[in-house]
């Protein structure tokens, strides 16, 4: 049985990435062509910006953009018994609001719902803490851009198998270098414990995440980052590394950025997820 489980979870993981992978390629190649259109009155809005330049903005996440992500994740060997696996989405809107003509203000509430399989006995679907990340940052920069702000983490939506009980608040700050067609940065941010039970883990965390990216003429984009989460109470650290490719299409007028890649876990916490997993994406643009 033990042979036959460990087959079904790496058939599962194979099954995730290919079909994630298949989506990708069908995706590009069917809605990348250009649509022979008649000239329109007025302004498009998926006419102000270069893929290439929407591919570029992406990669910055206090960019003036609207961008609503749909992120699909697959991980494994989760549980006490490393019997688990989780599939996850995770809404992550890009909300940019103009203060004045000096600042923006970024809005970024993060939404993950889990499928649990067999996660320490355990199997159903919820919603995890939502995350609500905020951002002041300068709108006229050059090749440094930075933004800082408050953070807020809600308890669970669906209980203590899907994330603590505690609510969080903190500070979020990124920092990040674009010099075409690369950008590195950090983005981070750490919540302090506002109340709540601690039974099934603190809201202690610190987060971080360093990336580079490097976007070509035709709208591809190559990706590396590190998802790290560091809990003060538990003094242990997942440290997830996603790399990823992602190319930018147009549905009619819309501009899109499809998304597929794998990621694998250098650490876990105990019970975490480990070894290999698998990730797919799409964005939907909204260029003002």
């Amino acid at each position: 049985m033990k042979i036959t489980h460990s087959l079904l979870k790496k058939n599962q993981l194979a099954w995730s990435i290919s079909a994630s992978l298949a989506l990708f390629i069908y995706a590009t190649s069917a809605f990348a062509q250009p649509t022979p259109s008649a000239p329109k009155a007025g302004n498009v809005p998926a006419a102000k910006a270069d893929a290439s330049d929407l591919a570029a903005k992406l990669t910055n996440p206090v960019a003036d953009l609207i961008s609503v992500p749909f992120q699909y994740n697959y991980d494994a060997n989760i549980g006490l018994d490393k019997k688990g696996t989780v599939n996850s989405l995770v809404v992550q809107p890009v909300i940019p609001v103009k203060l004045n003509s000096s600042w923006n203000y970024i809005l970024r509430p993060v939404v993950t719902i889990e499928q649990s399989n067999n996660v320490n006995g355990f199997s159903g679907s919820g919603v995890g803490p939502v995350l609500i990340e905020t951002f002041f940052s300068p709108s006229n920069t050059g090749d440094f851009i930075w933004g800082v702000g408050p953070i807020v983490s809600t308890p669970s939506l669906s209980g203590n198998n899907f994330g603590t009980a505690q609510t969080g608040v903190g500070v979020s700050a990124v920092g990040l270098v674009m010099k075409k067609p690369w950008t590195a940065g950090l983005l981070a941010y750490n919540t302090w414990d506002a109340g709540g039970n601690s039974a099934y883990g603190t809201a202690n965390n610190l987060f971080y995440q360093p990336f580079v990216s490097y976007v070509t003429p035709t709208a591809w984009t190559f990706g590396i980052n590190t998802q790290s989460t560091f809990n003060w109470d538990a003094r242990r650290a997942e440290n997830p590394i996603n790399a990823t490719v992602s190319k930018i299409v147009k549905f009619g007028e819309l501009p899109v950025s499809l998304s597929v890649g794998a990621r694998y876990y250098a650490s876990s916490v105990p019970g975490g997820p480990s070894g290999w997993g698998g990730r797919a994406s799409i964005t939907f643009l909204f260029p003002r």
